[in-house]
């Protein structure tokens, strides 16, 4: 198991961020712009001697490298900013280290495919990233407040980020697991085309010698049927969505404060799935991006950051994950970051070393009493802890559907709330019929919602034939099923299974309801089986 830090690279200037922020803009403009928010806010934050460094100097890179070594961080995972039609944006750093061939710093990537957005654009909630809300002027006329767009392409889009980031996989620091390129994806749920994509980065991967790419993805259900190879958990977003919900009440002014001893305690006891990465954290407050429409997480400290990592990396060995990701190396603007500042020293760091040296020899005892004990008692243990990655896995898996049913009620709210519709774009793309698969709770919606708009819903498909709507007729998928313009499946959780039985039995298109969701709201474009 390895421990890595995510890695922002907006540590130097780009004409882009002097043109919407102002000229010099880093994410050091940001950090020191903030202020105290409310009684004992520990704002702003200060790096250690005022070092105020550029990325783009390698002794900066060079003293970062020589830290993780001396503080157990096995590699940095690099924010990877790559948009559409190829643009890049924050690249110089990597792209340094890739010359820079005397600094040690092993690496991968994850790739943010977010657009960037202002914070008043219609896309801020869901689609892009806000990145600075609190230097966003006011909205001007004709303006959309997209700052870079995020799109995917087809396989020539595919095949030309692989030849970017190919050099990247083949430098020997380059962090590679079973023989393929480590690479990390924020949000693949807003990639429709995530399966290809990944499939044609396989396919490239092994004719350079690799095994292909591990691609795992951020906070994702369902990961092995979008292709993904792995899953981390990351924080402390993952907690905070679970456990403390938006209307989350606080007296200080902000969207959230929440106390950092109680979230690490949520985050360490929670349920996982087997085999799943972990995260870590440690801190955060994106008070100076957002001003009081951020989120803190108050008395940070090293102490907890110990014995939360401690309890972390024995769970991590419970379940087997692959790594741990620690958010982060260098999120100042976020209060995630492990460099020294000037109240704490290098304090953070001194806790991750000693709760890996804890982890190690707790490890080592466990050895010794498994080998002690016997094969029956080793076996029956096993058993236990079987029993108890089955019950979790199962509780994770009703957590990720029930969210993903959460975000898509969110997105299909938002529609509405700016006048879209559903059948308007489903007949904006020449659909004048379709079947709903799946008649549960959002199936039912879809169907009411449909009938008001006077869209032909021809038919339905679910288990249960016998549910009665009307005069709407319900199949069963093994039946022997009309032709329809499209097919709409509101069972999300099971979309690639369903969409598997369904292609190729009739020439329609095949969509999932959020999908067309985001489509309707302008977020991505759609193809689908035809």
């Amino acid at each position: 198991m390895r421990v890595l830090a995510m890695y922002l690279p907006q540590f130097h200037r780009v004409r882009e961020n002097d043109a919407w922020w102002g000229e010099g803009f880093t994410e050091w403009t940001t950090v020191r712009s903030a202020e105290p928010l409310f009684p004992r806010h520990e704002q702003p934050k200060v790096p250690m001697n005022h070092r105020y460094y550029n990325l783009l100097d390698p002794e900066t890179m060079r003293w970062q490298a020589e830290l993780m070594h001396r503080y157990d961080v096995d590699g940095m995972c690099f924010y990877h900013y790559y948009f559409k039609d190829g643009r890049r944006i924050l690249e110089r750093p990597a792209e340094n280290l890739l010359r820079w061939k005397d600094i040690d710093m092993p690496f991968c990537f994850s790739w943010a495919n977010e657009s960037w957005v202002r914070s008043w654009s219609r896309m801020s909630q869901n689609e892009g990233n806000p990145w600075s809300a609190k230097f966003d002027g006011a909205a001007k006329p004709g303006d959309d407040g997209i700052l870079l767009t995020q799109a995917y392409g087809d396989e020539v889009a595919w095949r030309a980020h692989y030849a970017y980031l190919s050099p990247f996989f083949h430098d020997l620091r380059y962090i590679l697991h079973d023989n393929m390129p480590l690479f990390l994806i924020y949000k693949p749920d807003l990639i429709p085309c995530l399966r290809e994509m990944l499939a044609c980065w396989d396919e490239l991967a092994r004719a350079e010698g690799f095994d292909g790419v591990y691609v795992v993805g951020t906070n994702v259900r369902d990961a092995a049927a979008k292709g993904l190879k792995g899953v981390n958990l990351q924080e402390p977003q993952d907690t905070m969505r679970r456990f403390f919900p938006e209307n989350y009440q606080n007296p200080d002014h902000v969207a959230k404060s929440l106390d950092y001893a109680e979230v690490w305690q949520r985050l360490v006891n929670k349920s996982v799935p087997q085999g799943i990465s972990l995260g870590g954290f440690a801190g955060y407050d994106d008070t100076p991006r957002r001003g009081h429409g951020g989120s803190v997480i108050r008395k940070r400290s090293p102490e907890i950051f110990q014995r939360g990592m401690i309890a972390l990396l024995r769970k991590a060995e419970t379940v087997g994950s692959p790594y741990i990701f620690l958010n982060a190396w260098n999120e100042w603007g976020e209060g995630m970051y492990l460099e020294p500042d000037e109240k704490d020293g290098l304090a953070f760091l001194e806790a991750l070393k000693a709760a890996r040296k804890d982890a190690k020899r707790h490890l080592e005892v466990d050895d010794e009493k498994m080998a002690s004990t016997g094969a029956s008692s080793s076996s029956e243990a096993s058993a236990k802890i079987d029993a108890l990655v089955a019950e979790n896995a199962t509780l994770a898996k009703n957590c990720d559907r029930y969210r993903g049913y959460w975000t898509t009620m969110e997105t299909w709210i938002g529609l509405l709330e700016t006048g879209g519709s559903i059948a308007t774009w489903l007949r904006s793309q020449g659909i004048q019929n379709i079947a709903i698969y799946g008649l549960g709770m959002m199936g039912k919606h879809l169907l009411y919602q449909l009938q008001k708009e006077k869209f032909s819903v021809y038919y339905a498909i679910d288990q249960q034939t016998e549910q009665g709507h009307g005069e709407l007729s319900v199949y069963a998928l093994e039946d022997e099923l009309p032709d329809a313009d499209a097919v709409l499946v509101t069972v999300l959780y099971d979309y690639p299974r369903i969409r598997a039985s369904l292609e190729g039995r009739h020439p329609w298109r095949i969509w999932a309801l959020d999908e067309v969701l985001r489509a309707a709201s302008g977020r991505e474009e759609l193809g689908g089986t035809k």
